[in-house]
């Protein structure tokens, strides 16, 4: 399991980035459904997959908006590379709980970027039109203005980020 994200006006209701590249495999074992974007709506007794419509299901960080429960943002890396699909790097947020995807990439590079996003360096602010923040293992940090709708790139020469946590004082 990479990450397990909760809302707390909705506590049973769980987010989880787990592994991933699994749905499709049809080597030993079979397909593994449970692993992936998941959800659960019963305090983590049973999980569905939420991957449908995203380019992976494969990555690390998972967050939900602060104000709204239905909205939860992924960052799907290739599972191979451990790095953006294609060299094209975007948060994917969810406003219905999982059920589509919408692609939040304006600002940030279009292609020949090939970081990784771990499972502790994305985070959100609380905010009334939250922000949110991403690091990256080739040092760089991201915020994602207005819900992630734009991108700036605030430091690009820090060291591998591994931990991103914002607090409004």
């Amino acid at each position: 399991m990479h990450k397990i994200a909760r809302h707390d006006g909705v506590p049973g209701r769980l987010y989880m980035q787990n592994h991933g590249g699994w749905a499709d495999w049809t080597g030993p074992g079979g397909p593994r459904p449970d692993i992936g974007v998941l959800r659960s709506d019963d305090y983590g007794h049973s999980w569905r997959s939420i991957a449908k419509g995203l380019p992976s299901d494969f990555g690390f960080p998972i967050v939900v908006h602060p104000h709204d429960a239905d909205t939860v943002y992924v960052m799907p890396l290739e599972p191979a590379t451990r790095s953006c699909p294609g060299g094209a790097p975007a948060v994917w947020r969810s406003e219905n709980g999982g059920e589509s995807w919408s692609r939040l990439a304006r600002g940030l590079p279009k292609k020949q970027s090939y970081f990784t996003v771990l499972r502790d360096a994305m985070d959100v602010d609380r905010l009334k039109a939250p922000a949110l923040y991403f690091g990256t293992t080739t040092g760089q940090l991201w915020i994602g203005r207005e819900g992630g709708e734009q991108w700036d790139c605030l430091f690009d020469s820090l060291p591998p980020i591994h931990n991103v946590k914002v607090a409004v004082v």
